[in-house]
């Protein structure tokens, strides 16, 4: 199963879900991957809420980097925010997914 789904990054974002012309679930589907290949098979197989919150996350990110004018947020005062897309979209949820982490891909 996915840790997220198109319709649940839908709902998030308080969007109309339209699957035949929205990118909803393959924006869902990456952010899926990149979560889930952090994690032990066993939080894979059971999606605890926590490791589902911080996929649904990933998601709003990626779909924040893909319709925000350069990939990036906006203040109010039209000052460009950091690049959505960087290292940093699994350490922002890396609190959520800590005891879930799969420890046999660390290094160091």
């Amino acid at each position: 199963m996915a840790l997220v789904t198109g319709a649940e990054l839908a709902e998030a974002l308080d969007l109309d879900y339209d699957p035949p012309t929205e990118p909803y679930d393959q924006i869902a589907q990456a952010a899926t991957d990149i979560v889930g290949v952090l994690l032990t098979d066993a939080a894979n197989e059971f999606e605890p809420p926590a490791c589902k919150e911080a996929a649904l996350s990933v998601a709003v990110e990626i779909y924040q980097a893909r319709t925000a004018a350069g990939g990036q947020a906006v203040a109010t005062d039209y000052s460009p925010g950091p690049y959505r897309l960087s290292v940093w979209i699994t350490r922002r949820v890396m609190s959520l997914l800590g005891p879930y982490l799969n420890t046999r891909g660390m290094i160091g």
